[in-house]
């Protein structure tokens, strides 16, 4: 689906209709809808983002579904950083990386992610 960013409320995203948004930096917004949600990131982070990594069998197109996806964004992006409580910054940094490690072994060194192979053989 074409990428208009930012997405608004009542709007579509791969996962129905958008039913709140919240913004994580300029280049990210976090989309609930009323079964699942995601992170959506502009045109010009995506393209910041590893080819690699862009898309996925859940993700595509600067959106990345919430279970496992939304942590490529967050690590490529350095969303951490705009998390407006500093406490959660850190905690949602560390769970970024156990996803990637058990959802993106293989990807996980072009996050930043050192010895992700040593949780998978």
């Amino acid at each position: 689906m074409p990428l208009s960013f930012p997405p608004t409320v009542g709007s579509s995203s791969p996962w129905g209709t958008i039913q709140s948004i919240t913004p994580l930096g300029p280049d990210a917004v976090v989309v609930s809808t009323a079964s699942h949600g995601g992170v959506c990131v502009s045109p010009a982070a995506f393209g910041r983002i590893p080819q690699p990594i862009r898309e996925t069998a859940y993700s595509d197109g600067g959106w990345f579904e919430e279970d496992c996806d939304w942590a490529i964004p967050y690590l490529a992006l350095g969303l951490d950083a705009y998390e407006p409580d500093p406490g959660r910054g850190p905690k949602l940094l560390a769970a970024a990386v156990r996803t990637v490690r058990d959802c993106h072994p293989r990807h996980a060194a072009l996050l930043g992610i050192a010895d992700a192979g040593a949780r998978h053989g």
